[in-house]
């Protein structure tokens, strides 16, 4: 098999530079400072650039030794293209040829650079740096820049994704931002990694001197959208693999499977409910407890759940409530099967003998309802009756992609499923009362 290496995607958004001071060519620079925060020797300083893109790409290639396989620069006709000219190496940067197009592209994006001058700059600097991509787009044409992306980024392979959001107009990063956590669900991304160099932060970092920016990693952004991620997943789905693994649980996969699969993994259960209360007490922040606090409940009530059909039917409950219908509808039948193998004393109701014998039950019962519904344990009137059936007719029906064979619409209109599903739970809830007090009798 073929393994290909994930490509490493530098994306940059070039914003106008400030015209310097004394009014000569050019534009005003920085003296950018990676890991502000550490000691002298392990801060890197970036050569002096007006384009924080370039500080980055520096560093990550003499610091981080990447390779940057395209740097993709988004901006507008009026962004401080000239000043790549600081990409070149440093013999090439004053060369003739070079200042005279830099120089032209100064002079033209004052106005708004055209797309030939833009085009035959590019191609001038991939000469020398051959992963440099070029894009012009107008500010509120901000669904474009993501389509660039999805054209950049091949859709074959892996991609690491570095991202500067530092320049341009404001709300042209905040889209990027959100538009590159799309693409991990249209390419395959491996990592983000946000970078941002923070000219107006440098008071809140000691040891930078005028002139200097320091540069901030933003990874609690991505650290944020994997919980977006994972919360999204088990409020729409009930998988709480991912949420649990980003509370600092590891992988709950088995646990999951064996609920899906209707076993009894009690005591994994009760140790993820022990973990939540002391994630309660020691959660640094007031959004983390909240969501240990929805799973502590989420798993305390399925605790609380001692028999296998009142699982089911708290799950199917679950299922229905996030339009998981078909999920919603087999568990609930299945559960008013193993309640008639409860309240018949039926054995090993994991058995599939067990489960006819207890099908059977319902149906018997369904039948007496017209002639001797006193000798039904669970079911005592006609209504009821028909609802179960309806139920048992309308699972197989959508279970096996047939149709049902009662004369109503279930399969095919959704409010006629709501309608039954909703009186199912109802009759459901009657049959649990009429189990419990049986068993209160003996």
């Amino acid at each position: 098999m073929n393994v290909h290496k994930a490509s490493n995607i530098l994306i940059s958004v070039i914003g106008k530079g400030r015209l310097k001071k004394d009014q000569t060519v050019g534009y005003e620079q920085t003296e950018y400072v990676f890991n502000p925060d550490c000691e002298n020797n392990k801060r890197y300083t970036a050569s002096k650039t007006a384009f924080f893109g370039i500080a980055l790409y520096e560093y990550l290639r003499n610091v981080e030794s990447i390779n940057i396989d395209k740097f993709i620069i988004i901006g507008t006709n009026k962004s401080a293209w000239s000043e790549l000219y600081q990409i070149l190496p440093h013999d090439v940067q004053s060369s003739e040829g070079i200042t005279e197009m830099c120089l032209k592209v100064y002079e033209e994006e004052k106005k708004g650079i055209s797309e030939q001058t833009l085009l035959k700059w590019q191609n001038t600097l991939t000469k020398y740096v051959p992963s440099l991509k070029f894009h012009k787009i107008e500010p509120v044409e901000l669904g474009k820049g993501i389509d660039i992306l999805l054209k950049e980024l091949d859709k074959d392979g892996a991609h690491n994704v570095i991202f500067d959001m530092t320049h341009a107009f404001r709300n042209i990063p905040i889209v990027f931002s959100y538009g590159i956590m799309l693409l991990k669900y249209l390419r395959k991304i491996n990592n983000i990694r946000i970078f941002y160099g923070a000219h107006e932060m440098k008071e809140y970092f000691s040891g930078l001197v005028d002139g200097q920016s320091p540069v901030i990693e933003i990874s609690f952004i991505d650290k944020l959208v994997k919980m977006i991620e994972a919360m999204a997943t088990f409020e729409n789905s009930g998988y709480f693999v991912p949420i649990l693994n980003q509370l600092g649980f590891g992988n709950k996969e088995k646990t999951y499977f064996r609920l899906e699969m209707n076993r009894q993994p009690r005591r994994e259960i009760e140790e993820i409910i022990k973990g939540l209360e002391d994630k309660l007490n020691t959660a640094e922040h007031d959004y983390e407890r909240e969501i240990v606090e929805i799973m502590y409940r989420e798993f305390c009530e399925m605790n609380r759940q001692e028999k296998l059909f009142q699982r089911m039917y708290k799950r199917s409950q679950f299922f229905y409530e996030r339009k998981q219908y078909l999920k919603a509808l087999i568990l609930l039948y299945e559960a008013t099967i193993v309640l008639f193998a409860d309240v018949y004393n039926i054995k090993d109701n994991m058995n599939y003998d067990a489960r006819e014998e207890a099908r059977d039950k319902l149906r018997n019962e369904i039948k007496n309802v017209g002639s001797d519904a006193n000798s039904n344990r669970l079911i005592k009137d006609q209504e009821e009756a028909e609802i179960l059936k309806e139920l048992e007719y309308v699972r197989n029906a959508a279970v096996h992609g047939s149709s049902s064979r009662s004369n109503q619409n279930y399969l095919e209109d959704i409010d006629s499923f709501k309608i039954l599903f909703n009186s199912a739970l109802k009759v459901f809830e009657k049959l649990l009362r009429r189990r419990d007090e049986i068993k209160k009798s003996f």
